[in-house]
């Protein structure tokens, strides 16, 4: 059996106790005990009330509740899937910390692997998976409560890195990685963020598509999108429970037609309100920050 090579794994672990570490110091006031009072989360409280009341009398998921509207399914408020052994995945990786302070150690150590897969130094990619999790949105975020939603932020630089895995030839740590980040990418629950991770890989295999013309690897191009089509069926069916129950609720949600398609005045949500929590438009050039820095890094990276 090969030995471990203690040297190459010394960065990575230093890595990990330094995020550890910081998010510890952090969060201490949660980890002593106090809450982050959160609109969303509030709502949600009263929301699930009845539903947790009845599982804690019954041991059963209420499917229906009527503490919302005139009465609606649970499963969009609080259903547990207890089949689905992504949970307890998803569990180990936040190491028990408690929330918010598991989300941002999640995205800590999610963008250190991109950065990594991305031939980083392991102290440049520390720098930038810092960068990355204690980005004023994502806290912006979880002051308001919207906590699956920058779960499943955090979960989509380790989604890129599996896929560019697989697509520079390591196809079976690139697959793996891909399966099990896109399984917790789907298990946060928030399907916008997905949707708008699914744009960005559809991107990525454009790119290696046109790299694979133009060097002539179409074979295995096509042998690596083979892979990361199966494992995207294997990370979606420990999910189909809560992904049919969501596509089924959609019919009659007020979320209503795609925008996208919807000939005549829509019938659900008008984009502005859609819109209306996204990024401002002069806003949207904070993105070239974080470019500039990874040029910065990028440039300095063989003089470390």
């Amino acid at each position: 059996m090969k030995s471990i090579d203690i040297n190459k794994v010394k960065p990575h672990l230093i890595a990990i106790g330094v995020f550890l570490l910081l998010t510890v110091i952090y969060f201490l006031p949660t980890l002593s005990g106090s809450s982050l009072s959160t609109h969303d989360v509030s709502q949600w409280i009263g929301m699930s009330k009845e539903i947790l009341d009845y599982k804690a009398q019954t041991g059963k998921e209420a499917l229906w509740t009527n503490s919302m509207f005139s009465g609606m399914p649970s499963y969009q408020i609080s259903v547990l899937y207890p089949s689905n052994w992504v949970k307890y995945i998803n569990d180990f990786l936040w190491l028990g910390l408690p929330s918010p302070a598991n989300i941002v150690f999640i995205a800590l150590l999610s963008f250190y692997i991109l950065a990594i897969t991305l031939k980083a130094d392991f102290r440049i990619a520390i720098a930038l998976a810092i960068a990355y999790a204690f980005c004023s949105f994502n806290f912006v975020s979880l002051v308001a409560g919207h906590n699956t939603k920058v779960q499943a932020i955090a979960l989509m630089p380790m989604v890129i890195a599996g896929v560019m895995m697989t697509y520079r030839g390591k196809w079976l740590t690139g697959g793996a990685l891909t399966a099990l980040a896109l399984s917790l990418e789907i298990y946060a629950n928030h399907l916008q963020i997905t949707y708008y991770l699914a744009m960005a890989v559809g991107l990525l295999a454009v790119s290696e598509f046109v790299n694979a013309i133009m060097n002539k690897t179409i074979k295995d191009f096509v042998i690596a999108s083979s892979i990361l089509g199966a494992v995207a069926a294997i990370a979606v069916l420990p999910n189909i429970t809560n992904l049919m129950a969501t596509a089924e609720y959609g019919q009659y949600s007020t979320r209503g037609p795609s925008e996208l398609t919807e000939k005549k005045a829509s019938t659900g949500l008008d984009k502005d309100y859609a819109l209306g929590w996204s990024y401002g438009k002069m806003e949207t050039f904070t993105l070239l920050m974080a470019l500039a820095f990874w040029l910065l890094t990028h440039s300095t990276h063989n003089t470390l």
